[in-house]
């Protein structure tokens, strides 16, 4: 994932605020952040004391409950209320795998609906073709899920994909798998395929058409969660699901995840009756990052959101300003400090789902953007469904310079 065929290599080094060095002693400004975690950059001081003080008083992994996971628990239930009862995981993947199970288990059904575009991990359960070409796309909108790699013995068997952002789609596939349906489970912003927000409504449709069909909303947070709010999506846009993942963003670089609902859910596994373990999940370690993380954004939660969003609305007006005065075609998306720089044929509108995304850019443009900004030092991932990241560690002098570098660019022609 990280060694594309089309990628100028880069072997980092060390990292430190909103910069990374390669072997070779170069810097970049980091508009990756490590696909995400990093929301206070590289080497964030009080997450390395937070962790050091843990590791170096307490020890790093004590096989035991220990009350730190409770303090942690205790505050991500303060921005996520509907996670009475938590399980952490070390990796999105374990934490959406669990998630899933759960519900199949609450609601005695098998099948799963999923989006277009969207990733969940690389379960058998969910993992399905999810850049998949055009061609292999049903024309209903909805369908069997493609196996997402070999070794899968045909799996994932009990998941239906429909494209997202169009309730008309989700409200067919229910109508015809409905009795069927343990859970719809989705990115509430889509962040696998570019970033692309949900429609107005659109979440609490999902949730609604779920509802009646008597399944239940996963949202898939991962990405979003702790990024875009400090309860993520679900409180930006005012829904709430039934189960709730959060990972990336809650390490702050440290390997974590979690997952939560309403006690009536989570009391299978309380119970034991649903089986969710792992020797290092909710490890002493990575609590300490996470609650360090989780004290600074509930300190000090409106400036530091604040400060994020006028830097994400900094980036993104700014190289949609650079690309339209040279000419070239775009189409630009933010959510928080989450912005996706879509390079398209032509110009287009608002996209709003994989499809269209899939359909309208020009992928090879990109990456001869993305060569031309690394080669300036400025990184991000060349592949347009992955989104630019930023951090409380970069400035608005320090976009002003990546702005520069991209009209740079642009002046000296890397388009061609």
């Amino acid at each position: 994932m990280r060694v594309l065929p089309y990628h100028i290599p880069l072997v980092a080094d060390y990292g430190d605020g909103p910069y990374v060095w390669d072997v070779e002693g170069r810097q970049y400004i980091d508009l990756n952040m490590a696909y995400g975690p990093l929301i206070f950059g590289h080497r964030a001081e009080k997450i390395i004391d937070a962790v050091s003080y843990q590791i170096g008083k307490f020890g790093s992994q004590l096989g035991f409950p220990t009350e730190i996971s409770v303090r942690v628990a205790e505050k991500l239930k303060q921005l996520f209320p509907g996670m009475e009862l938590v399980r952490f995981s070390s990796t999105g993947t374990e934490a959406c795998a669990s998630a899933t199970r759960l519900a199949r288990a609450f609601t005695g059904r098998n099948k799963l609906i999923a989006f277009e575009g969207q990733y969940h991990g690389w379960s058998d359960a969910v993992f399905h073709r999810y850049h998949a070409d055009l061609d292999d796309l049903p024309e209903s909108g909805y369908g069997s899920a493609l196996p997402g790699t070999l070794g899968m013995n045909g799996n994932p068997h009990n998941l239906i994909v429909v494209e997202w952002n169009n309730a008309e789609r989700l409200a067919a596939a229910l109508a015809e798998h409905g009795p069927e349906v343990a859970a719809v489970i989705m990115e509430p912003i889509a962040g696998n395929s570019g970033l692309i927000p949900p429609e107005p409504g659109y979440l609490a449709q999902a949730r609604d058409l779920a509802h009646q069909h008597g399944g239940l909303l996963i949202f898939d947070e991962v990405i979003s969660g702790l990024r875009v709010a400090a309860g993520g999506a679900q409180q930006l846009y005012g829904v709430r699901p039934d189960i709730t993942i959060v990972s990336k963003a809650l390490g702050g670089g440290f390997p974590v995840a979690a997952f939560g609902a309403r006690a009536e859910i989570m009391n299978l596994i309380a119970s034991r009756q649903v089986f969710h373990g792992g020797v290092y999940s909710g490890n002493a370690a990575v609590m300490a990052a996470s609650e360090a993380v989780l004290d600074e954004i509930i300190s000090q939660g409106d400036v530091l959101y604040e400060q994020l969003n006028g830097l994400g609305e900094m980036l993104a007006v700014g190289m949609g300003d650079v690309l339209s005065r040279h000419g070239i075609a775009h189409v630009v998306h933010q959510v928080g400090p989450i912005v996706s720089v879509f390079l398209t044929h032509e110009p287009a509108g608002r996209l709003t789902n994989y499809r269209a995304v899939r359909r309208a850019c020009d992928f090879e443009g990109f990456i001869r953007f993305q060569h031309a900004m690394q080669n300036r030092g400025v990184y991000f991932h060349p592949n347009q469904f992955e989104s630019m990241f930023l951090s409380t560690a970069h400035t608005e002098e320090l976009l002003g310079i990546v702005l520069d570098r991209v009209e740079d660019a642009c002046q000296c022609g890397w388009q061609s």
